[in-house]
Parts: C-alpha cells; sequence; structure tokens
C-alpha cells in the first residue's frame, strides 16, 4: 500500500473512533410526548356523527398514548360546550364534564377505549370537547397536558 493509501485509511479510521467514542454522549433527539385522539364508531379516524338524538347514546372510542420515558397515569375528560367555550393548548375548557376515563400506561404503551355518550340538551354546533390530563406526583394532583379536541354535533329531539 503507497503512503497516500495509507493516509486515508488513518484519517478514516480516526474519524470513525472519534465518531464511535461521542455517539455515547450526543443527546438523543427523542421528545417525550403523550398522545390524544378520538375515533368514530369504527375505531378509525373518520365516520364521526354529525347529528345524534337528545337522550339517546352514542358511541366514539378514545386513544391515548404514553411515550414520556416513563408510566403515566392519565385522563381523559368529556366535556360538553359550544363555539364559545375557550380551549387551547394551555388552557383548559371551562365546561360540565360528562365523562371521565383513567388509566395508567406504561412507556410506549396505547390504549383504545369505547366513549359512551349521551347528550341530553338539543342545539345546534354543540361542541364536545376532549381533554388529555396527566397525574403530576408532585402536586399530587391532575394536570392539563394541553392536549385537547373537538367534535361538533346538532343535538336533535328525535
Amino acid at each position: 500500500m503507497d503512503k497516500e493509501a495509507a493516509s486515508i485509511a488513518l484519517a478514516l479510521v480516526t474519524v470513525l473512533a472519534v465518531f464511535a467514542a461521542i455517539q455515547p454522549i450526543l443527546p438523543a433527539n427523542n421528545q417525550p410526548f403523550s398522545e390524544l385522539g378520538v375515533l368514530g364508531p369504527s375505531q378509525t379516524l373518520g365516520g364521526y356523527p354529525t347529528s345524534v338524538v337528545a337522550g339517546t347514546p352514542f358511541l366514539l372510542y378514545g386513544y391515548i398514548g404514553d411515550h414520556e420515558g416513563a408510566s403515566g397515569y392519565y385522563q381523559l375528560l368529556v366535556k360538553v360546550g359550544n363555539q364559545t367555550t375557550l380551549v387551547s393548548n394551555s388552557t383548559y375548557a371551562q365546561a360540565p364534564v360528562i365523562l371521565t376515563y383513567s388509566r395508567v400506561l406504561e412507556n410506549n404503551q396505547s390504549a383504545t377505549f369505547p366513549l359512551n355518550l349521551m347528550l341530553s340538551d338539543q342545539g345546534n354546533n354543540t361542541r364536545l370537547i376532549f381533554e388529555l390530563w396527566s397525574y403530576n406526583v408532585t402536586s399530587s394532583s391532575f394536570a392539563y397536558t394541553g392536549l385537547w379536541n373537538q367534535l361538533l354535533l346538532n343535538v336533535t329531539s328525535h
């Protein structure tokens, strides 16, 4: 092997050795996160009802996922509001809770579960608000994660 090829091989080995040595100390690009989803009656995205009859049960499905790096205790709150009900990633809705679902999930675990719902008051553009809360050990209480979803429904008498 000539001197030039040996120099290139040595440079390549050096670069690979440096890369292998620093790899364990480089920060991982893993951002912890939780997931919230609302699925239609066939457990898929879509097929959501647009109109329901007051006092008649209907079915949706909830989905939550834990990718926080540790086990988590979650609550999904289903609330009833209207078009003026404020909700955002930083503010939870000030609205009546009609259903609460609680679940402990291991890291990288998810759960899909039925939400048997019923609305009693008629109205157009009734807003079903789905909020994800997680248990905060430090404060010994549930805290709003900032994850929410909504479904607008017309609630009829027949």
